[in-house]
């Protein structure tokens, strides 16, 4: 594992049990149980998409893209983050992708999400495949109407509860497609390593779980800036995401070295920095330069009284490490969740959000613009 942060590589045993009973308490649907799961869905996601049918093999197997938003989209940077940043997967998170003959993804979980739905419809047609992931909803009746493949997970998690089974669908039509052949059996054989690690003893002894409770307990009640290298866009999105939804406090990831000649002016005239954390997440195959850069970075604010430390990871591969941090991830965020005496499952502002009916505002017009003089 590598951390270079002052801050204490692990957890004791005691306050990590304290910490995972506290979750216990509140943690009422059982989130836990679906990071824990993590590794399993993407052996059970394999096995059960191996008879699928894919739609023929696109013309253009260089690529595909993948349409979605929040957990629907994650998969597909996580795979990324797994390969090569920009290699085999084109990201839309609800716009729509080009019209070319690379294969086109429509993936929803929950099969509703009215943004991926007004895409969906615009896709099919002209020398492309289409496929649509989901659980069922709308997307799957528009696929059964439209002829469009439909692979469907199971029904009843959160979206952001299944990103195994997100990663294993997506690994499984890059192979179908040949886009590449070979992260499908790599993505198995780290799943099914990571699952015998993480079940090998007890939950408290754990040191991924040790680990991501003194960063929780470092970033609690702070907002949380992500600084990250390109190759881990994915890792950093899926933490941020997840402190978001399940700790209920605000995260915000920024690349690097792009965040080095704009985002940190921002953060330090910003306000009271005992209320700013900072994550750094490395990867071992990034450029000298950069490790350099994100160093600096560190030792600067960390200089300046900001809350500064290096997110770590474990691995012998891309995808274990991917895996491992994903898992911390989503750890750190149980655990923000069990501090602030909350549950980690409801998400009720963007319930409220989206049961607004509109008109909001009769006064405003997106159609109306500024006249210059």
């Amino acid at each position: 594992m590598n951390n270079d942060s002052p801050l204490p590589l692990f957890a004791t045993v005691s306050a990590t049990i304290e910490a995972l009973n506290a979750l216990k308490e509140v943690d009422v649907s059982g989130m836990k149980s679906a990071v824990f799961e993590m590794p399993s869905q993407i052996v059970s996601g394999l096995d059960r998409v191996s008879g699928n049918h894919a739609g023929d093999v696109p013309l253009d197997r260089s690529k595909f893209h993948l349409v979605g938003l929040g957990g629907s989209a994650i998969a597909g940077e996580l795979l990324r983050d797994m390969i090569a940043p920009g290699k085999g997967i084109s990201i839309h998170r609800g716009t729509r992708p080009p019209r070319d003959k690379a294969g086109v993804l429509v993936s929803s979980y929950s099969g509703n999400t009215r943004e991926i739905l007004e895409i969906s419809e615009i896709v099919i047609g002209g020398l492309r495949t289409v496929l649509y992931l989901t659980s069922g909803g709308l997307l799957e009746k528009l696929g059964n109407e439209s002829a469009i493949p439909v692979w469907k997970m199971p029904a009843g998690y959160q979206p952001r509860a299944a990103v195994g089974w997100s990663m294993a669908m997506v690994a499984a039509i890059m192979k179908r497609w040949q886009v590449t052949v070979e992260v499908e059996t790599k993505l198995r054989v780290a799943a099914i390593k990571f699952d015998e690690d993480i079940h090998l003893g007890p939950e408290y002894r754990h040191p991924l779980v040790q680990a991501a409770l003194p960063i929780a307990d470092a970033i609690l009640d702070k907002t949380t800036v992500i600084f990250h290298s390109l190759r881990c866009t994915g890792s950093a999105r899926r933490l941020a995401a997840q402190i978001n939804e399940n700790g209920k406090q605000a995260a915000f990831p920024l690349v690097m070295p792009e965040a080095m000649h704009n985002g940190i002016e921002g953060l330090m005239g910003s306000g009271d920095v005992s209320q700013r954390a900072l994550l750094f997440m490395m990867d071992s195959n990034d450029s000298p330069s950069l490790r350099e850069a994100m160093q600096r970075t560190w030792k600067y604010f960390d200089g300046q009284g900001f809350t500064s430390l290096h997110f770590p990871s474990a691995g012998s591969d891309q995808y274990e490490t991917t895996l491992s941090r994903v898992f911390i991830a989503d750890m750190i965020s149980l655990f923000l969740a069990a501090r602030r005496r909350i549950d980690p499952t409801p998400i009720p502002t963007i319930k409220a959000i989206k049961e607004l009916e509109p008109p909001l505002n009769e006064s405003y017009h997106p159609q109306d613009r500024v006249e210059f003089h």
